[in-house]
């Protein structure tokens, strides 16, 4: 697929239905003051979703091309930094109004003592920890996963590519790729787990509330906290699909909806044909997702920049005019709102992602589109 940092497609907005959508992408260079420059290399946007080379289940890119986000996220792909070697610190981003405080920690295992109780382990030093799901609270108990009966071997090896446990009732639903999750006391499940390095600073692990126990109390244990894509099959995220229901009897009592991260009935029982909800569309940490008719100046990072242990990244203010298709050879001008700021500190880099959409008459295929034409100027 042809690489592009401005592409028109079609698709359907939740308020006005078929509509022609612009995608823009401008990639720029950050200083140490924070301060930004266009960049010599202009990213294309992304056409596909992408996941981590060593685990096609963790989203490394999610893709640009969507025709409507409900909010603006704000995405964030590098590593805590402590600037020496601790045990625990804290990492931090500051948008506006809103902030998002991650305790960090080095590696740590559990054990049980002589009398069968959980204890933790010491914590090992650190340096720097990836911003990502993986190490955040979430993961497996691949022990309880043994009880779950699978199909004969003959079909297991006919389809070895096959996840046979992806609805794995033992697989934290928020982040299933995550560390921590214990379900069931085990002695080797105990033995192979580690405590998440990235962890809700008000939702610590401890001996007395790892353990899960009842498959139903996952809703209780912490939300994961990272900076990267969550998974478009993990909750909440999934449940805006509208493809499933929620069996929580107290929704309001998790911290997603006290926090207000998500839409207030994401949780309770919709009419399928009306459950859609586009906030689907938004993939980043929901505590980073910005409404769109705030503009936000500037994103502080505090303890994660590989030179600056806080620094002010000031968010470029000059807007794109972006022109889709209006048939018989006019062009309509829209109304252009950012859908994603991506921060790359590692490589001094910031892109964000502009959509103008306005409504068509019909949707349109691919093969349409190519001859189609749009404008976009700066």
């Amino acid at each position: 697929m042809q690489n592009y940092i401005a592409k028109q497609i079609s698709g359907n907005h939740d308020k006005v239905g078929a509509v022609l959508a612009v995608l823009v992408k401008r990639t720029y260079k950050t200083d140490s003051n924070g301060y930004c420059t266009i960049a010599d290399e202009q990213l294309p946007l992304v056409n596909e979703i992408i996941y981590y080379p060593n685990n096609n289940v963790l989203l490394e890119a999610d893709s640009d091309l969507f025709v409507q986000k409900k909010y603006c996220d704000v995405v964030i792909k590098g590593n805590a930094r402590c600037y020496g070697k601790l045990k625990k610190f804290s990492a931090g981003i500051v948008l506006g109004n809103k902030q998002f405080i991650i305790g960090v920690q080095g590696n740590q295992k559990i054990y049980l003592d002589n009398y069968g109780k959980i204890k933790f382990g010491d914590i090992e030093q650190i340096e720097e920890v990836p911003l990502r799901y993986d190490f955040a609270y979430g993961g497996k108990d691949t022990e309880a996963e043994k009880k779950i009966q699978l199909p004969a071997a003959e079909i297991q090896a006919a389809m070895p590519n096959v996840d046979w446990y992806a609805d794995s009732p033992f697989r934290y639903p928020r982040n299933p790729e995550g560390k921590g999750y214990l379900v069931e006391m085990s002695k080797d499940m105990i033995e192979q787990l580690e405590i998440p390095n990235l962890q809700d600073p008000e939702y610590l692990l401890t001996a007395e509330n790892i353990l899960v126990g009842d498959i139903n109390r996952w809703t209780e244990m912490p939300i994961p906290y990272a900076t990267g894509w969550i998974s478009h099959v993990w909750v909440p995220r999934f449940l805006y699909t509208g493809l499933a229901e929620f069996p929580y009897g107290n929704a309001r009592a998790l911290k997603e909806m006290k926090m207000k991260w998500v839409e207030p009935d994401i949780y309770e029982k919709k009419d399928p044909a009306k459950s859609f909800n586009y906030r689907f569309f938004n993939g980043g940490h929901y505590a980073l997702q910005l409404d769109l008719n705030h503009y936000i100046k500037e994103c502080t990072l505090i303890n994660i920049h590989p030179l600056n242990k806080k620094i002010t990244i000031k968010i470029p203010n000059e807007r794109p005019k972006i022109w889709v298709d209006g048939r018989k050879g006019i062009l309509k001008e829209t109304i252009p709102v950012m859908h994603t700021i991506l921060i790359e500190p590692d490589h001094n880099r910031l892109s964000i992602i502009w959509c103008g959409n306005a409504p068509a008459l019909r949707p349109y295929m691919e093969e349409e589109l190519k001859t189609m034409p749009f404008k976009v100027e700066w």
